[in-house]
């Protein structure tokens, strides 16, 4: 499947594509949590006791690997790793995004994740962050970067 991108992307497509992103950064936030396990204990073996971070803490910094996991992915090749797993790419104005739109829009996304069921209604098939931001989410099985598309698919 290549070619050009063929429209805009739907919920379900959507939807499972935010589940994998979201597995993926439990998996970099708990090897990073266990990385600092691994410094502390060997920094001091026989006082080791396993840290417990705060709830808050914890949320925080988890959000904070996914606005980061997210902001890179858009604004280097277009798409997570979710995404591609389901041929999805964000475009900005039928490019890839620069990296204050995609910090803005993966800040937007982390924090209110509820705006993506504006898909639903959308005639367009855009989320409340692509309204906001005019970006769109299209289905692309390409896998030059995305660089530049068509200006049909232009926001």
């Amino acid at each position: 499947m290549t070619g050009p991108p063929e429209g805009p992307a739907g919920i379900v497509t959507r939807l499972v594509a935010a589940l994998v992103d979201a597995a993926v950064t439990g998996l970099i936030t708990v090897g990073g949590y266990f990385a600092v396990v691994a410094a502390l204990f060997a920094a001091s073996p026989l006082s080791f006791r396993w840290p417990a971070a705060p709830p808050a803490l914890a949320g925080g910094i988890s959000a904070a690997v996914a606005i980061v996991y997210l902001t890179v992915c858009w604004a280097t090749i277009g798409r997570s790793y979710g995404a591609a797993l389901l041929g999805l790419r964000v475009l900005g104005r039928g490019r890839r995004l620069g990296w204050a739109r995609a910090a803005a829009r993966a800040l937007f996304c982390v924090v209110l994740p509820i705006g993506l069921l504006w898909v639903i209604v959308s005639p367009h098939r855009r989320s409340l962050q692509d309204v906001v931001l005019r970006t769109t989410v299209v289905y692309d099985w390409r896998m030059d970067g995305g660089a530049r598309v068509s200006e049909k698919d232009a926001v």
